[in-house]
């Protein structure tokens, strides 16, 4: 079977194009080992028209419920290769290949590791890299946040409704994040920011129990019972060949030849969201682009016996 169009990723930028390609009738599927994607890490979602004051869970509970009604097709599947044989565009995952005359990327980023001694082996057992999923875990411990920037500072105030105590641990002099934001961790007594440190080894026994770090040329040690790691995002686009800045992320433009929005460099293969080099990551703006990223591929399909 050859589809109309195969989606990889159920992010916003992933729900969006899907949601086009639905209304439209096409014959495709969204391929992706989850529904939401980096929605679900938001504790507070409250600049997406129509849906105030929303979790990145429940928003994502809404993005559900839109799949349902068009009754679309999602294939749990991690993708392993996406390339081109002829006109066809062939995704390859661990269970099935799919043939398609299009593709959208819109597969998201990962966080970012610290890659220091004991972040690996204590994976699950007290290094964390999301505060919603994993805060209940850790009601009346001690917890650190790695990273000051936004993340770092929303994972720090969800934390704080659980944890006894919350550390930002962060490699800058100062907070990064927006105003409103450094105020509110500023502001709160269970927050303590140590800065312009460099972590050094995350230590434990059956779990973590203390992480390492160097201030000023000493190295010191925090006990604590848990750490979650929010150092930033790298682009999940290894799977692809297709043009990518220096950060990995995927390069769209508006094709030369076929004036279609979000091409990537391999004609018939288009990204929207996160995972590419638009500027501003926010949830409606991946979901704006996924919509172009749909309307750009349905032209493309349309046309696509008589090129």
């Amino acid at each position: 079977m050859i589809y109309d169009l195969i989606i990889i990723g159920g992010g916003p930028a992933g729900i969006s194009a899907g949601i086009y390609a639905a209304r439209r009738k096409l014959k495709f599927l969204i391929v992706t080992l989850d529904i939401g994607g980096q929605v679900v890490w938001s504790s507070e979602v409250d600049n997406y028209p129509g849906v105030p004051n929303q979790t990145g869970i429940s928003l994502v509970e809404k993005f559900q419920e839109h799949i349902k009604d068009y009754k679309i097709k999602i294939k749990q599947e991690e993708v392993l290769k996406l390339s081109k044989k002829g006109k066809i565009c062939v995704t390859k995952t661990e269970k099935n290949i799919y043939q398609s005359k299009a593709v959208i990327i819109a597969s998201g980023k990962k966080p970012k590791k610290l890659g220091v001694p004991g972040e690996e082996k204590f994976l699950g057992k007290g290094v964390n890299y999301c505060a919603t999923c994993h805060a209940p875990s850790f009601k009346g411990k001690v917890v650190a946040v790695v990273g000051g920037g936004n993340s770092g500072l929303e994972a720090a105030l969800f934390l704080e409704k659980y944890a006894k105590k919350v550390y930002i641990l962060d490699l800058m002099k100062k907070l990064g994040g927006e105003n409103y934001l450094m105020d509110k961790v500023l502001g709160n007594r269970k927050i303590k920011p140590i800065l312009d440190v460099k972590i050094k080894e995350i230590l434990g026994n059956n779990s973590v129990n203390e992480i390492k770090y160097e201030q000023e040329g000493i190295e010191k040690k925090l006990k604590l019972d848990g750490i979650f790691v929010e150092v930033g995002l790298i682009s999940k686009a290894n799977f692809t060949e297709v043009k990518k800045n220096k950060w990995g992320e995927i390069m769209i433009f508006r094709s030369t030849k076929t004036r279609e929005e979000n091409m990537t460099s391999i004609t018939g293969i288009f990204a929207a969201g996160d995972c590419t080099d638009i500027p501003d990551k926010q949830i409606i703006v991946a979901a704006g682009e996924g919509a172009k990223a749909s309307i750009a591929a349905i032209d493309y399909i349309n046309k696509f016996g008589k090129k």
